[in-house]
């Protein structure tokens, strides 16, 4: 046996200890828990858009450019490291270099065109077109110019061209993993993608494990797995947070804020998000047909009692179904809708309403304070002489599936982008979720919907004033209450910053481990 020589030696010494370090550094990373109420049952965003869905996967699937809710929105290099604009209609962006999917497959244009392509999106034979065309429906084609360039081309002028691969439902996943999974079901269950963590482990109802992908291209996941565990009640979501058996908990009211407030190992953090909570009026609904009876069902409505009951003040009643972050497109003159019961009962007089009823249905606190928000309408309500039943339902499916059985039921309106065609306009359009199931139709809707596409600013404006009006005077799809606030409990061990969305970013940058 040769001796090995002492350099040799020293090397491979060096390089055991460097193994091993980096070993000892992964593992002493955390494993995190989450208590959350709800995970979502289909794991691609483009079969189930959802709050929920929105929380975790983002930290799995990643977007070609990247928002920063930290500096209002600004549009950073994500899996594109650069892009630009060749016309109204095209963008054409150059990908990062030496990106590694989940499953060890280098990422290229290839996969961003398989990610909007017939097998995923474009085209309505797509298993994703029906969910995710209200944030994408305009686009054309996909060209691959070469392994690091692909050129976006829509139908029309788009004023958001970059902010449609910025935001949600615009995540990219990995071509060969998605042919290898043999079906849309089977991917369902584990999509693959280039984010800092990746699927680990999922069991539907209770819960989903993250961990850490040290193969990812930015800085290295600050945990080493975690975990989405459901939790549905709010008090138990609170005492395991201090018990140190969870490390967030979501989902918080101001009410339960002290006890964890007053424990030094515990904070909350968390603020109204880019979102509105509304409710919806099905028009096939006998009753709500008429349009004087969804008038009064928001004029009957005290919006900022309910904010200053049940938030203490941390949301707020916005001036109609808009946000400020809007800019130019907000309209700041807009009159809102006002609590005046007088006029509701007026209406309900003028549509020949005789107290018949009508089913409000919602879910145990899938939004913050859901039950209780239920439960203040239905009084107000009554006092106008409205006969509204409560019905609590389990899961979303038995709201939105029996088409004649819906009356009343609850939602929340995302800005997704920063301008009326990522909110009003998105959701309330063709392309959106209540003409698609036929709670809605409004030919004048659409037709200022499509002039807001416009690059005129002034016809944009023009727009958005008209697509106020019909939402909230003329023919109502729903009303708003107010900004959607998301709080969440954290242990004092980590320093978390939540975002605009309901997106929980677990990556570098929002999460910092102390000590």
């Amino acid at each position: 046996m040769h001796p090995i020589p002492r350099r040799l030696s020293t090397l491979l010494i060096s390089a055991m200890i460097g193994a091993t370090a980096g070993t000892a550094m992964a593992d002493s990373r955390p494993d995190i828990a989450v208590a959350v109420a709800k995970n979502p049952s289909r794991l691609d965003p483009m079969a189930e858009n959802s709050n929920v869905n929105a929380r975790i996967m983002k930290n799995v699937l990643e977007t070609l450019i990247y928002t920063d809710s930290q500096t209002d929105g600004t549009l950073e290099a994500g899996l594109a490291e650069s892009w630009q604009r060749l016309d109204d209609k095209t963008l054409e962006l150059k990908l990062r270099r030496n990106v590694q999917c989940h499953n060890g497959e280098a990422f290229d244009a290839e996969d961003v065109a398989f990610s909007l392509g017939p097998k995923r999106f474009l085209g309505e034979q797509a298993p994703g077109w029906a969910v995710a065309r209200q944030y994408l429906g305009g686009l054309e084609k996909v060209e691959v110019i070469d392994p690091t360039t692909v050129r976006m081309h829509f139908k029309q002028e788009d004023p958001l061209l970059e902010l449609r691969f910025a935001n949600w439902m615009s995540e990219m996943v990995c071509k060969d993993a998605f042919e290898a999974a043999g079906s849309w079901e089977n991917w369902l269950k584990q999509p693959v993608g280039t984010g800092p963590y990746r699927l680990a482990e999922v069991k539907h109802g209770d819960y989903i494990k993250l961990e850490a992908f040290d193969g990812y291209w930015g800085d290295k996941a600050p945990a080493q797995s975690v975990t989405f565990k459901e939790v549905p009640e709010i008090a138990a979501r609170i005492a395991g947070l201090k018990t140190g058996e969870y490390q967030i908990a979501t989902e918080l009211t101001p009410d339960q804020f002290s006890l964890l407030q007053d424990d030094p190992d515990t904070d909350v953090v968390g603020r109204a998000i880019r979102s509105i909570r509304v409710i919806i009026f099905d028009e096939n609904h006998p009753l709500l047909k008429n349009p004087k009876i969804r008038q009064a069902l928001s004029y009957a409505i005290d919006r900022q009692l309910i904010v200053d009951a049940l938030y203490d003040g941390r949301a707020v009643v916005p001036n109609g179904l808009q946000m400020k972050v809007f800019g130019d497109l907000y309209i700041g003159d807009h009159q809102g809708t006002q609590f005046d019961p007088d006029k509701a009962r007026q209406l309900l007089k003028e549509a020949g309403y005789n107290g018949e009823e009508i089913s409000y249905r919602y879910l145990q606190d899938y939004y913050t304070s859901e039950v209780n928000t239920a439960q203040i309408l239905a009084d107000m309500w009554r006092q106008v002489g409205l006969n509204v039943k409560l019905e609590l339902k389990e899961n979303w499916g038995q709201i939105e599936d029996d088409p004649e059985g819906r009356g009343i039921f609850n939602w929340s309106n995302s800005a997704e982008y920063p301008d009326p065609l990522g909110q009003i306009y998105r959701l309330y359009g063709p392309d959106g979720w209540f003409q698609r199931n036929h709670t809605y139709q409004s030919d004048a809707f659409n037709q200022w919907g499509e002039q807001l596409k416009s690059s005129d600013k002034t016809k944009r404006i023009e727009a958005m004033r008209e697509l106020l009006d019909i939402y909230e005077r003329q023919d109502p799809p729903g009303t708003y209450l107010h900004t959607l606030p998301m709080f969440y409990g954290v242990r004092g061990d980590l320093e978390w910053m939540p975002t605009d969305t309901p997106f929980m970013d677990m990556s570098a940058r929002m999460l910092r481990i102390k000590g």
